[in-house]
């Protein structure tokens, strides 16, 4: 028979990327520093669509007032996502991602033990059972041999927008924790509407920031090397996190692999027209995935298997011998048409807020 913590581990591991077994069960050393045996008991009443507490309280069967009081701990240790409407709170169960390995940033002083077991399972025994990040390149105008799609165009995304909140990076507060430091900025991670509203207004977390400079920070993202990656479906992108090669706890997976591309490759290819090239080689430090070499000629290799797409060597390339086309149609991945991120933000918004019609990203 499972235990308490076993069942716990098995209903986050249906949301979401998954919240896989391990054989030395480092999982469920997380989850007994994150949750009580009462906590992990109402995690297991939870859903993933936004209750009121009675409702939360009635399937338990147990006082609405003392599960109220669980709940609101719950929720300061990032262990559920609240909401408030007309008064009265809801609350619906987080994920691992993302979920509540993001939320430790916001406690970081709190528990100096958890970055530790956290590498640990990234680096022994975690699983993404999906994709949790699309990998987007960087700021590009439409061509007709180079469309743009909507949730490929990180500017088009950031103005649609109602309301952006502006974060720290919990990769690197992870990174850093286990003394892994970095000189990128950090404090560049963006998160949208209902996400944005939790974080700000429910846990008080991140600040707000205005369309303008969210497009700001996409350009000095850009300047400083961190690749684009958005979370969500095809219908909404819930967030866009500016990752850091060195610190992002995907791009450090991937890259450790002989072929990133084939996890994490944008729908953009990179061209390289050696006739212009003044062979400066700066974008060799550029690319995230080492995926550009020079010959004792100083001319360039693009190791296909490696490149992801995102542009960056593009950035500073000012003879324009490197530029992005967009894939063959055949080879192009769309987000899926919907995507249990926190259950669909665009969803949770219109439960709770009953806010009108649907956004295209």
């Amino acid at each position: 028979m499972h235990t308490l913590y076993e069942r716990l581990r098995d209903r986050i591991d249906q949301y979401s990327v998954g919240f896989v077994a391990t054989a030395s069960g480092v999982e469920l050393k997380i989850l007994k520093r994150l949750f009580t045996e009462e906590e992990a008991s109402v995690y297991l009443g939870l859903t993933r669509r936004p209750e009121p507490v009675r409702a939360i309280a009635g399937r338990l069967g147990r006082d609405e007032d003392e599960v109220a009081r669980i709940l609101k701990a719950m929720t300061e240790k990032g262990l559920t996502f609240p909401a408030t409407h007309n008064g009265e709170k809801y609350y619906a169960a987080a994920p691992f991602m993302h979920g509540f390995f993001e939320h430790q940033v916001f406690r970081r002083d709190k528990d100096r033990e958890l970055p530790t077991l956290f590498e640990e399972y990234f680096q022994t025994g975690f699983i993404p059972r999906t994709k949790a990040l699309r990998t987007v390149p960087i700021h590009m105008d439409a061509t007709p041999e180079s469309p743009v799609a909507p949730y490929d165009d990180v500017k088009r995304i950031i103005m649609t927008k109602e309301r952006i909140g502006l974060f720290p990076c919990a990769c690197n507060y992870q990174t850093a924790s286990i003394g892994l430091e970095c000189d990128r900025p950090h404090d560049m991670c963006m998160a949208f509407d209902f996400y944005a509203e939790y974080l700000l207004d429910e846990i008080g977390f991140g600040r707000s920031i205005s369309r303008e400079e969210a497009l700001g920070i996409l350009d000095a993202a850009e300047a400083a090397g961190l690749v684009h990656q958005t979370g969500g479906d095809k219908r909404n992108t819930e967030c866009i996190c500016n990752c850091c090669p060195d610190c992002c706890t995907i791009l450090r997976q991937v890259r450790l692999l002989p072929n990133p591309a084939r996890y994490k490759s944008s729908n953009y290819v990179l061209c390289y027209s050696e006739d212009v090239c003044r062979h400066c080689l700066v974008c060799l430090g550029r690319c995230p995935m080492q995926a550009l070499s020079s010959d004792e000629d100083d001319a360039l290799t693009i190791d296909r298997d490696r490149c992801i797409g995102c542009g960056l060597c593009t950035t500073t390339c000012e003879s324009g011998a490197l530029r992005l086309r967009i894939k063959d149609e055949k080879d192009r991945r769309t987000p899926p048409s919907t995507f249990d991120f926190m259950r669909c933000s665009l969803d949770l918004w219109k439960e709770i807020r009953g806010a009108g019609e649907e956004k295209d990203t």
